[in-house]
């Protein structure tokens, strides 16, 4: 069985942005999520996500990482992986807060 790997990287700044129009990043974002899910796709865990916990373990089959880590008494001493891959700060919150660059 063969499968195809896409590393897509979104830089830049919006054009919506550039035009002074309101731009939400975190609904573009989870659409985004929500696409790469639907199509049995994965997330790189190298960048942030906005996927909740259940959307996390949605895309990811942690079936054995759960085992390994309670079986190395990692639970307490290290992060969970989730953990390590949600933004430090929670930035749906923040996204709501300064959604109208204008005012």
């Amino acid at each position: 069985k063969y499968g195809m790997f896409n590393d897509l990287g979104v830089y830049g700044v919006p054009r919506a942005v550039r035009e002074r129009k309101r731009w939400d990043a975190v609904t573009a974002m989870r659409n985004m999520e929500a696409y790469t899910r639907s199509v049995g796709g994965y997330h790189f865990m190298y960048a942030d996500t906005f996927l909740s916990r259940e959307e996390f373990e949605e895309m990811f089959d942690l079936t054995a990482y759960e085992i390994v880590r309670k079986k190395y008494q990692a639970e307490g001493a290290f992060p969970h992986v989730y953990e390590k891959t949600k933004p430090e700060i929670d930035i749906v919150a923040v996204g709501k807060a300064y959604m109208d660059p204008l005012s």
